[in-house]
């Protein structure tokens, strides 16, 4: 049996070849290499290990030293991330932001929506339209006889055969802000029929056909409001209320108004002729020209031109969406300017059969009288002013007040 020959003394400076040890010897520089500090997203880098194996020095007569693999203590605190400060990103300098990127676009935060289930939703509008419109047109069958009447035959409510699809048009219109489909019933909802009841009760006892009617407005909300929801209610309600447009006023207030608005649009027309430099002296709700007098009726006292214009206003608030004091303010400006357009009309008709009464009585008809004729064409002439005044005033509303995005 041969002995193990001493083999020669090794340099501690160099490490065996091919040798299975991870030592490392004091002069060769440590193997690991830390990692790169790079971009930092948020999470904690890798830690190194927070002890390393001691050296040892290979001789061919000791063993491969044995493998140590000791737990990164968790206790020991993680090296600190880096800081970023104000225009850098991990730690680099961060690019030149473009012109478009400095000035930032305030994006609306819209209320929480729920998804819409189209097949509820139509199933709910069917049964609606099929049970309970027949059941409110049965219930105020009266009311509705005497609104189609009175549709039909005064030219002061002739609008309202189209306040009803007006009002659907406005709902389709807006519902790209739907709050979405509500399952439950809100038996708050039922609060407006109570309206209703009252409504009924005293017009029944005081005979007033037109409060009757407008009870109709509380059963639609009502049946809205218990059907869908408070959410649709409230998104629901500024179309809604266009169908009081429908409603006539009752008796004793359409009267008064009919008496004072005669008074007013004599007085004003009269004004407005004498601008012009004709002889026109009202006397009461007559006024007298240089050649006849021209009398103001019913017809003419404007609540026609009143109720249009103001439902011209309320169409485009609900339509063009502008901010809240900018809605006000259109609403406001239809009185005035229906007021105004009215008493044109009337200078307008005098000015006619003083100056081109012969043109105007060449183009009457068998059974029509002169006047009747030059307030049509005069009625023309108003209506293309009122329309045009109205778009002017709401064209220099958006142009004088500005919506800026910060």
């Amino acid at each position: 049996m041969m002995e193990n020959q001493p083999s020669n003394p090794v340099d501690p400076g160099s490490v065996p070849e091919g040798s299975d040890s991870h030592s490392e010897s004091p002069h060769v520089p440590h193997l690991h290499k830390k990692e790169k500090q790079g971009h930092f997203d948020g999470f904690t880098p890798r830690r190194e290990a927070a002890h390393h194996t001691p050296h040892h020095f290979a001789s061919p007569h000791s063993e491969p030293a044995p493998q140590h693999f000791v737990a990164p203590d968790p206790a020991a605190a993680a090296p600190a991330a880096p800081k970023r400060s104000f225009g850098t990103e991990g730690g680099k300098p961060a690019a030149p932001k473009q012109p478009s990127q400095l000035v930032r676009s305030v994006v609306p935060v819209n209320p929480i929506r729920r998804p819409i289930d189209r097949d509820f939703e139509w199933m709910r509008f069917i049964f609606l339209a099929a049970v309970m419109v027949p059941l409110c047109i049965w219930g105020s069958l009266p009311s509705w006889e005497s609104m189609v009447y009175e549709w039909y035959h005064s030219d002061d409510y002739s609008h309202g055969f189209l306040v009803i699809p007006a009002t659907i048009f406005f709902l389709y219109v807006r519902r790209d802000s739907y709050p979405g489909t509500s399952y439950k019933l809100d038996w708050v909802g039922l609060l407006p029929l109570f309206l209703y009841a009252v409504f009924r009760i005293f017009a029944g006892r005081l005979y007033m056909d037109p409060l009757d009617a407008a009870a109709i407005f509380f059963w639609v909300l009502s049946i809205v409001w218990f059907f869908y929801g408070w959410r649709v209610f409230l998104w629901a309600l500024p179309s809604l209320c266009f169908l009081v447009f429908m409603f006539q006023l009752p008796w004793r207030i359409d009267v008064l108004m009919r008496n004072h608005l005669q008074l007013f649009a004599a007085q004003s027309a009269s004004v407005l002729l004498t601008l012009v430099g004709e002889t026109a002296v009202p006397i009461k709700n007559t006024i007298r020209l240089s050649t006849m007098e021209l009398g103001v009726a019913e017809a003419c006292s404007g609540l026609r031109f009143l109720m249009s214009v103001f439902a011209i206003a309320f169409a485009t608030v609900l339509l063009m969406r502008r901010p809240w004091w900018q809605n006000i303010l259109i609403v406001v400006i239809a009185a005035p300017l229906a007021l105004f357009v009215n008493a044109m009309r009337i200078a307008i008709t005098g000015y006619l059969l003083v100056h081109f009464y012969d043109m105007v009585a060449a183009r009457a008809r068998e059974g029509q009288s002169v006047s009747s004729i030059a307030d049509t064409y005069a009625g023309y002439v108003a209506i293309a002013l009122a329309l045009g005044l109205f778009a002017l005033f709401v064209w220099y509303l958006g142009k004088v007040f500005k919506q800026v995005e910060i």
